[in-house]
């Protein structure tokens, strides 16, 4: 097989890509990385001796395709050829191709067996889809030779009921199937007919849900390709799920149309964001990008260091945002910035003598403009996320730092739209609602605002200029109003709503503090699960009884140094008292090949879900286990209702090990005396097999039914292929949970369920007559999990 090599300056950036490839090709390619240097102050860069050991990986008799991104990643490859073993040398090709879409054309193609030079083309022409999409022509690119099959040729006919078409993935199953057969294929779509074993070529017909294509071959195998295209076809290539069970369409699609702005006297008219409604004086805010300072430029050097000291500044703020409750939002403005294409194409204009502040201004500025007029409304939104990390920059670029929104009373807050980062920092309590001119649903600003449970409303034209700082105002955030001057009659009407509103916020809350319990009075548990400080207070606020999962996995990821022991017990501590004498679950660190860690850089595994991870790592590297033991130990000296949890346990032998690591650091403390309960994960076959013998070496039982599921069913749950077959209402899965439950109470211990399904209420019922009274889930599921537990009575059903 062809060999594929990726030589960047960003080991994210190839790890990213070569992620992308393994998951088109299910892992039957063969990539190898070469990126980055070894200086954790300056990582990025190339290395000649990495790209010589990358080839040297991945060589054999078919040959190896590199693909590089810039400059000195060209100038590394050919160093590396020139001191690379003559041999290997000859069988090296280098390829012009973009990193990511020319990646990924050629793992597919090298995946299903294409020849060297086949893998080269389709390498070459991965940007046509994209180019031929956008209307956009490259005359140094030879137009495509017209294909058209045998009049001889099988046919089979197929109407594609994939949700979003054959898009890159199914054609890449497509190709996978087929290009093993020594025959020629087509695939056609009305008067357009390509190679079906072509992968850009596939994706060029553009095919969308309810179009029907015909696949035809001619040859020796043509009945074999016909039969392989056809089974793929009836498993709707590789995405049955999707087909099968399709999910309703998300609200960031069905948000494109503004209001219709209906004339509503004493009213302005917006889009419903988030429901509530309040009075108050208006706040109105208005935030500019820095102007573009008036001076000359610099040596290039210096314009480029100035824009590199920029970006570092604004990526170590985003850093630390992203690991902040919400921080999905900030991981993604984060990558964004960092995006190589964007990165270099500032730098190209910054080399044109241009200072850095203009060619950033230009060319974020273009990639604004760029989303604005997508087609998807969800992608129109991203505009505001451009124009945030834009603006952000920019601050720190000129030294404007008078930005941020202040408030000195409880105010409804007017802008044409709010960055992220402006919401973020938003004192809550002081924020009664918010009203935007502009922005959309699903804005990212939007979304912040559900979370922080702030009523809002966008899309309301006309409020800047109708509403003067200020004056008070009412904010109907279920109907999408801002009342500016409301006659009596609606006032009264407003308040009415406002106190049921008030009334109905107060019964959920305070019915989600009540004990849970069955009609029949079977008293349930219902437990959080958290990832950090950040999450407690939605917790308790949400009526969790304790924590049944606590992930200590944010002190040790996106950081370069492990956490010390005396951090680790502040925030074990922390929590603990956060929750008074209610129990509190940690989890030992569950990292692995799947999961790494930056501050402990282990061996990339070929099969890291079967590897070195959880409690494996950390009996292999104790040194990384023996500091979190000890943290517990000593937090727990102080607060008795923290317990232990070690995840991935598959025998009696590894939680022997631990038990007597925590035992020695007992010893070591001087806790002897300590009673810390030690428990484990059941989520490995071999647990649920041995769980009897399990039961009687710890203190309760947790099952992760994610892991458990997808273990129990052999079934990757990342693979849409086998997606199906990830559900934990599989016969199976349910048995494994039913010997699990016996085995502990058997054994007198407890047992409760952290997984996904502990929170759905559609298993709840089930989970309950299987033996389960233990439930940890996500915070804002606990209601709903409580009120669902509320309505049934096991009395009246059978016992499973």
């Amino acid at each position: 097989m062809t060999g594929i090599v990726v030589v960047s300056h960003s080991r994210r950036l190839a790890e990213g890509v070569a992620e992308l490839a393994t998951q088109m090709t299910q892992g039957k390619a063969n990539i190898a990385i070469a990126a980055g240097i070894d200086d954790p102050e300056n990582p990025i860069g190339t290395d000649a001796i990495a790209v010589m050991g990358a080839i040297e990986e991945v060589c054999d008799d078919d040959g190896v395709v590199v693909l590089m991104d810039l400059g000195s990643a060209l100038l590394s490859t050919e160093m590396a050829i020139e001191l690379i073993d003559p041999e290997v040398a000859e069988k090296v090709k280098l390829v012009s191709a973009p990193v990511v879409e020319g990646t990924l054309a050629a793992s597919v193609a090298a995946a299903a067996g294409l020849d060297i030079d086949t893998v080269i083309s389709e390498a070459k022409a991965a940007l046509g889809v994209k180019q031929e999409h956008l209307g956009e022509t490259d005359d140094s690119v030879a137009p495509e030779v017209a294909v058209q099959s045998a009049s001889d040729a099988l046919s089979f006919e197929w109407q594609v009921e994939n949700p979003h078409g054959i898009h890159a993935r199914p054609a890449a199953s497509i190709v996978g199937a087929v290009a093993a057969f020594n025959c020629d294929m087509w695939l056609i779509k009305g008067d357009k007919e390509v190679s079906a074993k072509s992968l850009n070529s596939i994706a060029k017909l553009a095919v969308s849900k309810g179009e029907s294509i015909c696949f035809k071959a001619s040859g020796d195998n043509a009945q074999g390709a016909i039969d392989a295209f056809k089974q793929l076809a009836h498993t709707h290539f590789g995405e049955a799920d999707l087909v099968n069970n399709p999910q309703p369409e998300p609200e960031t699609e069905q948000v494109a149309s503004a209001p219709s702005h209906q004339a509503i006297k004493g009213a302005i008219t917006g889009l419903s964001v988030n429901g509530g409604i309040v009075t108050g004086p208006a706040v109105l805010f208005s935030a500019s990008m820095p102007d573009v300072p008036n001076r000359s430029c610099a040596s290039i050097a210096d314009e480029q260091s100035h824009f590199t000291q920029s970006i570092e500044t604004v990526s170590a703020s985003l850093k630390q945002q992203a690991s902040e409750p919400h921080g999905e939002i900030f991981q993604a403005h984060l990558l964004m910035l960092n995006d190589p294409e964007l990165l270099a194409s500032v730098q190209t204009r910054i080399a044109q003598n241009v200072i850095a502040e203009q060619a950033w201004v230009e060319v974020t500025q273009q990639l604004a403009l760029e989303y604005s007029q997508a087609e998807s409304a969800y992608m129109q939104e991203r505009e505001a996320d451009v124009h945030d990390i834009a603006c952000q920059v920019m601050r720190v670029m000129t030294g404007d730092t008078d930005a941020g929104i202040t408030l000195s009373e409880p105010s409804i807050l007017l802008a044409r739209d709010l960055m992220p980062s402006d919401v973020a920092g938003l004192d809550k309590s002081l924020v009664l609602a918010i009203c935007l001119s502009e922005g959309g649903k699903t804005s990212h600003s939007a979304i912040l605002a559900r979370a922080m449970g702030i009523p809002a409303i966008v899309q309301a034209k006309g409020c800047l200029e109708e509403i003067q700082a200020g004056q008070h105002i009412s904010v109907d955030g279920f109907s999408g109003l801002l009342w500016h001057s409301p006659d009596s009659d609606t006032s009264a009407e407003l308040e009415q709503k406002r106190q049921q509103w008030l009334a109905e916020c107060e019964a959920a809350k305070a019915n989600a503090q009540s004990q849970a319990a069955t009609l029949d009075g079977l008293e349930i548990q219902s437990l959080a699960n958290i990832g950090g400080p950040e999450d407690v207070q939605a917790a308790l606020d949400n009526g969790a009884e304790g924590v049944g999962l606590f992930r200590t996995e944010f002190l040790f990821q996106s950081r370069d140094t492990l956490p010390s022991e005396d951090e680790q017990t502040e925030v074990y501590l922390g929590i603990a008292k956060a929750f008074g004498d209610k129990p509190i679950t940690i989890r030992s660190l569950d990292v692995g090949g799947d999961k790494p860690l930056k501050a402990y850089p282990m061996p990339v595994e070929e099969n890291p879900f079967l590897g070195l991870r959880g409690v494996r790592l950390c009996l292999a590297h104790k040194d990384l286990f023996v500091d979190q033991i000890r943290a517990v130990l000593r937090a727990h000296a102080q607060q008795p209702n923290i317990q232990l949890m070690i995840p991935m346990i598959a025998t009696v032998d590894e939680i022997h090990q631990v038990k007597a690591l925590v035992e020695e650091q007992k010893q070591a403390l001087g806790l002897q005396e300590s009673n810390l309960p030690v428990g484990i994960m059941i989520e490995v076959p071999a647990a649920v097999l041995n769980a009897d013998a399990l039961a009687k070496e710890v203190d309760f039982f947790s099952i992760g039914t994610n892991d458990l599921t997808q273990y129990v069913m052999a079934a990757d749950r990342g693979n849409t292929d086998v997606a199906t077959l990830v559900n934990y209402f599989e016969p199976a899965v349910l048995s494994a949970i039913e010997i699990t439950c016996k085995a502990a109470k058997n054994a007198g211990i407890a047992v409760s369920m952290c997984g996904e399904m502990a929170g759905d209420t559609k298993a709840t019922e089930t989970l309950l007559k299987l033996g389960l009274t233990k439930f940890s889930a996500s915070s804002t599921l606990l209601p709903a999990l409580k009120q669902t537990v509320r309505g049934i009575s096991l009395a009246t059903t059978e016992t499973v």
